[in-house]
C-alpha cells in the first residue's frame, strides 16, 4: 500500500490522515482502509478524518468520504473532518455540501477536544 493514509487512535478517537489525492480511482481502496479500521477499534466514538494533507478531492471523493460517515453514523460512532480554511480541498467540501451534514475543524486537537466527554476537557487547577 502506498505511504497516502495514515492513522493514530488517541483515547478512543480514530483520526485518519488522507494524502495525495482522493478521486475516482482512490475512492474505492480509500473506504475500504476506512471501513476496515473501524471495524478493529474497540468501541470508537469518533471518526475523524484529517483532510489538511490531501492534495486534490474530487466530487466522487467527497461522495466517498459522505459514505464513510453514514456508514460511522449506523455504527454509532461520530464523525467530523479537518480541513485548512480557505484551501482548494476546504472549498470543495463546501462545494458539495459535505459540510453541512458533518463539522470541519480547521485542527486535529479542535475535533478531538469537541467531541471528549466534559469530565476529560480542560479543568482549572
Amino acid at each position: 500500500m502506498r505511504d497516502d493514509i495514515a492513522s493514530e487512535r488517541p483515547g478512543g478517537v480514530l483520526v485518519v490522515e488522507v494524502r495525495g489525492e482522493l478521486d475516482i480511482d482512490s475512492v474505492l481502496r480509500w473506504t475500504t482502509v476506512v471501513e476496515a479500521a473501524i471495524c478493529e477499534l474497540p468501541g470508537p466514538h469518533l471518526l475523524a478524518l484529517d483532510l489538511g494533507m490531501l492534495e486534490f478531492l474530487s466530487i466522487r471523493g467527497a461522495h466517498g468520504v459522505l459514505d464513510a460517515f453514514t456508514r460511522c453514523r449506523e455504527r454509532g460512532i461520530a464523525g467530523c473532518l479537518i480541513a485548512a480554511p480557505d484551501s482548494n480541498v476546504e472549498r470543495v467540501v463546501r462545494f458539495t455540501g459535505l459540510a453541512a451534514r458533518v463539522p470541519v475543524f480547521e485542527h486535529r486537537l479542535l475535533a478531538i477536544a469537541a467531541y471528549q466527554p466534559v469530565a476529560v476537557r480542560w479543568l482549572p487547577r
